[in-house]
């Protein structure tokens, strides 16, 4: 979906996912009312601008859990707290959506699959119920909600310019699965002193942890799993697995899985056919924010993901010619 704009306020909030509610003005209203939304399957991302000073109340959806980022700029306050930018409000479902803005304000929501949230947060997260089934302001900090506001504004500018690059299913479970393990790793940051901890799981040894880790992701590269399941798969702490994958390859497993996925595409790259494209190549595994990646690709090999595929399909062409 590409960005929507509406005349008023009551189309606005309509359109807003997950929540049942109303919108009511409370200033003058200058217009300009916009909404990005991206549907990545377990995750709806949204970037909402607002035309006046308002009034939020409404219900979150059942089996919905959601999160309010207040961008800078903005001055709301949700659920009777003053919303800042070092800071996230987290939604259970159900649950009541009350605030108010002083000012046009813009925001991020994340409206989150509630299968997928419990499912993360029990066994990778290791966090109690308690923890996810409430509502309530998530205060870790800027240097943890800014990377969270970065990825989802990229993710949308990106589904602006090129809405077919999500409609691969590797690019929405590689997006929605770093979105909810960003928040959950929050929700552990703002309780640490509370988070459940395993005792008397028997330890994985390293070899085992490496084995299960690799595969699994291979597996999130090729859009079959989500990087942000790593530890459930390796079945051991993050601990364990930051010091296993030093101890092993000299590196973390998000640096790894980065390396690796680079190879990944420089391989298919380097083996295109005629009519692939650098975006139907990359999107083949997971990533979504190409200028980044290219970035990166250029860094590690020298060249841009173009100039490769422009050799190899070169090459190709030169060698049916001699043929």
């Amino acid at each position: 979906m590409v960005q929507l704009k509406f005349t008023d306020f009551e189309a606005y909030a309509k359109a807003v996912a997950g929540v049942d509610g109303d919108i009511r003005v409370i200033g003058p209203d200058r217009g300009g009312w916009t909404l990005d939304v991206l549907d990545a399957g377990e995750l709806n991302a949204m970037l909402g601008r607002e035309g006046a000073p308002v009034l939020y109340s409404g219900t979150n959806h059942a089996g919905r859990y959601g999160a309010y980022i207040s961008l800078p700029g903005s001055d709301a306050c949700m659920q009777g707290q003053q919303a800042t930018d070092d800071q996230f409000i987290w939604y259970a479902p159900g649950s009541d959506v009350h605030g108010y803005t002083r000012r046009p304000s813009r925001f991020i929501g994340l409206d989150l699959d509630g299968t997928a949230v419990v499912r993360r947060a029990r066994e990778v997260a290791g966090l109690f119920e308690e923890h996810i089934e409430r509502t309530y302001p998530v205060v870790v900090g800027r240097s943890e909600i800014a990377p969270i506001i970065g990825m989802v504004t990229r993710a949308l500018a990106v589904h602006r310019e090129t809405p077919a690059v999500f409609d691969s299913a590797s690019v929405r479970v590689a997006f929605s699965g770093q979105v909810i393990h960003a928040l959950l790793r929050c929700l552990v940051l703002h309780n640490a002193g509370a988070v459940r901890r395993v005792r008397g799981r028997p330890a994985v040894p390293r070899n085992e942890v490496i084995r299960r880790s690799v595969d699994h992701i291979q597996r999130s590269i090729r859009g079959e799993a989500a990087l942000g399941d790593l530890l459930l798969s390796a079945g051991t702490s993050q601990r364990s697995l930051s010091r296993a994958f030093d101890e092993v390859f000299g590196m973390g497993p998000q640096q790894y899985y980065m390396l690796e996925r680079l190879h990944v595409v420089r391989k298919a790259l380097r083996e295109a056919a005629p009519g692939d494209t650098v975006t139907s190549i990359c999107t083949r595994f997971g990533v979504w924010d190409q200028g980044r990646f290219a970035g990166m690709y250029h860094r590690t090999f020298g060249l841009r993901p173009s100039a490769e595929l422009a050799a190899a399909l070169g090459g190709a062409k030169s060698a049916r010619r001699t043929r």
